[in-house]
């Protein structure tokens, strides 16, 4: 079993850019750079012969590449926030391009939950103790303007995720060429 997702890198010089947001925010669990990605589609514990089978699926899959801007922090978690994120600005086809990953996932008998796509980068997981509220939502205030540069994705890629202690760790375990026209 192997737990995974489908998602893109966040090249390094965006990385730098969200790296200086996250400098800003008053919260103690923020995500390494080396840890930044869009998730496209959580495929959460799968067996290695599912997910082999989608890699071959993967390798002839083609897709035009969406160009991506981050905009933006928000807050998942309502009243308890436990995310606080970059958004990313509304693409057609970034949503076209996770919707047809996800049908892909499902024809591989994966139970995919269904749930409305919500692109963003994960700058910190939160947890009550963590953080003063008043303190949070004044430093999003702050960062509401915040606006990455954009940047079109060479590649589709498939996230390994190792579970730890100290919170999560990501590799690319596999990527996919995306078209650039």
């Amino acid at each position: 079993m192997m737990r995974a997702f489908l998602g893109l890198e966040i090249p390094p010089y965006i990385g730098a850019q969200l790296l200086l947001q996250s400098h800003k925010l008053p919260v103690a669990r923020k995500q390494p750079p080396e840890n930044y990605h869009l998730t496209l589609v959580f495929l959460g514990e799968q067996p290695f012969d599912v997910l082999e089978e989608l890699d071959l699926a993967l390798q002839e899959f083609r897709a035009p590449a969406p160009t991506v801007q981050l905009a933006g922090l928000g807050l998942f978690g309502g009243a308890k926030p436990h995310n606080l994120h970059a958004g990313v600005v509304p693409n057609p086809a970034l949503a076209h391009l996770q919707k047809r990953l996800e049908t892909l996932a499902r024809g591989f008998g994966m139970d995919i939950p269904r749930r409305k796509f919500t692109p963003h980068v994960t700058l910190a997981y939160l947890r009550p103790a963590d953080f003063e509220l008043g303190e949070l939502e004044m430093a999003l205030a702050r960062g509401m303007g915040f606006s990455s540069d954009p940047f079109t994705p060479d590649a589709l890629a498939m996230f390994r995720v190792h579970q730890g202690k100290h919170g999560n760790r990501y590799d690319v375990a596999a990527d996919y060429p995306l078209s650039n026209r």
